[in-house]
């Protein structure tokens, strides 16, 4: 290869070299701009998310006219537009779909008597922790906080009390048997 064709060879992947940084930048800067609309989305829940909320809770159907008055009587806090908030984000097609800040609309459907909590005060539940064994306990109280329910659990073996034990992390355990 003579000497010119090399010089040509490198420059020309030192131009591949600075193009591939350039888009790189920009996938880095899309990707991040992604990652955090993707966070802040979960702090918010749809029209139809609500519907399957209530009907998860009570059983019962709800409709989007029912969910669009709560809305313009200002009960389920700012509309927002996902298309406009969430343009990273892809999203259904179709219709402009509106989203509402989880936190009010939880509150909101708690106090109408909507959502409830999984378990009730002196349910007896076993705590899922990163542990082998799980500990079973008694729910003491509970809380809706920031879109989900807290508990507080007082464990058997121990008489210690647990704080802020998210309801995922709770299941229903076996009542004691009289053999005990």
């Amino acid at each position: 290869m003579k000497k010119a064709e090399l010089a040509a060879e490198i420059k020309a992947v030192e131009e591949k070299i600075k193009e591939y940084q350039r888009k790189l930048r920009e996938l880095t800067a899309e990707w991040e701009e992604f990652i955090a609309q993707e966070r802040e989305r979960e702090y918010y829940i749809s029209s139809k998310e609500i519907i399957d909320l209530i009907l998860a809770h009570t059983g019962k159907l709800s409709n989007m006219s029912m969910i669009k008055r709560w809305a313009d009587e200002g009960y389920l806090g700012e509309v927002v537009d996902e298309k406009d908030k969430f343009w990273t984000l892809r999203s259904k097609q179709g219709k402009k779909r509106f989203l509402y800040p989880k936190k009010t609309v939880y509150s909101f459907l708690y106090e109408k008597g909507l959502i409830h909590p999984k378990f009730e005060v002196l349910d007896r539940v076993r705590i899922s922790r990163q542990t082998e064994n799980a500990d079973i306990g008694t729910v003491v109280q509970f809380a809706l906080t920031d879109a989900e329910f807290y508990y507080t659990v007082q464990l058997e073996a121990t008489g210690e009390i647990v704080k802020a034990v998210k309801e995922t992390q709770l299941e229903l355990a076996q009542e004691r048997s009289g053999a005990e």
